[in-house]
């Protein structure tokens, strides 16, 4: 199946959409959403991590560029995973050459984990060029234009984020004083 062929601008859940302008930017957004999701898979698989190794290295590479230490509860509390998990993504980051650990100063029996400067370099080959095309994209924006955008993603994201627990609830109208 296309591309097209899934993210078209039929907007299949808005056929009777007076205006299609909204429905095409959003069709846009999902076609960029499977475009970015593919190439995050690519880039995994050229490195040979899987998903959660791939987030533990962009982790340990930001702490790095802002001279953070993580420990292994630091990786485990981001991942959202348990400690076994984390030893097990430790190990495999470490025997891939992505990743070392070295002695906590603060605590002689902990562990600092850190990426190496070859996962650096890797990571850098991967996405320098995408980044560098995604980053022109963008400038050639008009000042209006970008914050228009931002505007729109801000929105966005609040929908994302808007569980809707709170109209799902059926009490949540009701106050323990009518004045509140």
């Amino acid at each position: 199946m296309a591309e097209g062929d899934t993210y078209d601008a039929t907007g299949y859940w808005y056929p009777d959409r007076p205006s299609r302008s909204g429905v095409e930017v959003l069709t846009l957004m999902r076609r960029y959403r499977a475009a970015e999701v593919a190439m995050r898979e690519r880039t995994r698989r050229s490195m040979k991590m899987n998903a959660t190794d791939m987030e533990a290295v962009r982790f340990l590479l930001r702490a790095g560029e802002r001279d953070e230490q993580v420990r292994p509860g630091d990786l485990a509390t981001h991942l959202g995973i348990t400690s076994a998990s984390t030893t097990a993504v430790v190990k495999r980051l470490v025997a891939s050459g992505h990743a070392e650990r070295r002695a906590d100063p603060a605590d002689g029996r902990g562990a600092l984990l850190v990426a190496t400067g070859h996962t650096d370099e890797e990571v850098r080959t991967e996405l320098t060029d995408v980044h560098a095309r995604m980053i022109a994209a963008a400038e050639r924006l008009s000042p209006q234009t970008v914050d228009e955008m931002a505007g729109f993603f801000t929105e966005l994201i609040a929908a994302m984020e808007d569980d809707g627990s709170e109209a799902r609830d059926p009490l949540s109208h009701m106050r323990t004083h009518p004045h509140q």
